[in-house]
């Protein structure tokens, strides 16, 4: 039971030293909420823009399309070419899928089944089957440039007797999509871990004069602890829980008013401005990204609390 007496004074203490400065108080959570909303938003929107990635099903595909009339003999010899081609390279997926003819139309069938223009493809001759191809996958972090030196190396490859069964036109991709995407996903990571900075050095400043101001106010008790023996981590611990307990509310806090803003700005936003683009471009759920945001915030909250607390104690305590 002593650990338990020991642990309901530490948390009493700690919350009657925020509320002792509740200003400064106050300003801390204020600070470390923003620091803590922008880099949600940022992790969202990247989150967003990754979860699209992944339904663009086509987006890290380059699809190598070749001639109708190839023999059997000449398929497997670019396949095998294909495959030896990208278990040399290092941002393409060893595996290449070979997709027939037939199966490119049963699949455009399939798709845009009831449409009034698909009776037209009932009515081709029999026989009749759009070119086959070969579908290469690469890497979601690979970079543009390696990508398009690999979509030239693709061009070059050769059948035994010399002939070139793959021209530029035969190879169909993405990578100005992808290109584009990357671009926004690394500007805002790199914008994103600037304000965490930023707004994180700003709220270990604040926390820290919170806390001073809580040791100064405590200082005539801290002393007479001191003399009657009291540990130096018994001392220290209320600022700690005042520190961390400041974190937790403004994480607590963030978590409300990212659902708020993912809900009625972010979603909505990005939405309606994509939707020229793509019906399929959507958000996933806010609930989908909870669990993340938690942690994320909990993590910034408690290591922002927990430090500058540690340093308040440190240089005026030192203890």
């Amino acid at each position: 039971m002593r650990w338990f007496r020991s642990f309901g004074y530490n948390l009493t203490q700690g919350i009657k030293g925020v509320f002792r400065n509740s200003v400064m108080s106050t300003a801390s959570v204020l600070v470390l909420l923003s620091c803590m909303v922008i880099i949600g938003t940022f992790f969202l929107a990247i989150n967003g823009i990754e979860e699209n990635m992944n339904n663009i099903g086509n987006l890290t595909l380059i699809e190598v399309r070749v001639s109708p009339n190839y023999t059997q003999e000449q398929l497997d010899e670019l396949e095998a070419k294909l495959k030896e081609f990208c278990a040399n390279s290092d941002v393409l997926d060893d595996e290449v899928e070979f997709t027939s003819g037939q199966a490119h139309l049963e699949s455009l069938m399939e798709e845009y089944q009831g449409q009034a223009w698909t009776g037209v493809l009932y009515e081709l001759p029999e026989g009749f089957s759009l070119r086959p191809s070969f579908t290469l996958t690469f890497s979601e972090s690979a970079e543009v440039s390696k990508l398009k030196e690999v979509r030239a190396q693709i061009g070059e490859i050769r059948f035994s007797d010399g002939t070139a069964p793959i021209s530029d036109g035969d190879i169909k991709d993405a990578l100005s999509l992808y290109e584009n995407v990357t671009a926004v996903k690394r500007t805002l990571t790199v914008v994103g871990l600037w304000f965490m900075g930023i707004l994180l050095l700003i709220s270990l400043f604040v926390i820290m004069n919170t806390i001073k101001l809580g040791v100064f106010a405590r200082k005539n008790e801290i002393m007479f602890m001191r003399l009657c023996g009291a540990t130096k981590a018994f001392i220290r611990t209320p600022f700690l829980v005042e520190g961390a307990i400041i974190g937790l509310f403004s994480a607590g806090v963030a978590l409300g008013l990212e659902y708020l803003l993912y809900d009625l700005v972010l979603a909505r936003f990005i939405q309606s401005s994509t939707s020229v683009i793509s019906d399929g471009i959507l958000l996933p759920p806010y609930v989908d990204n909870l669990l993340p945001l938690a942690i994320l915030f909990g993590g910034i909250g408690l290591f922002a609390g927990l430090l500058s607390s540690s340093l308040s104690l440190k240089k005026y305590l030192k203890v």
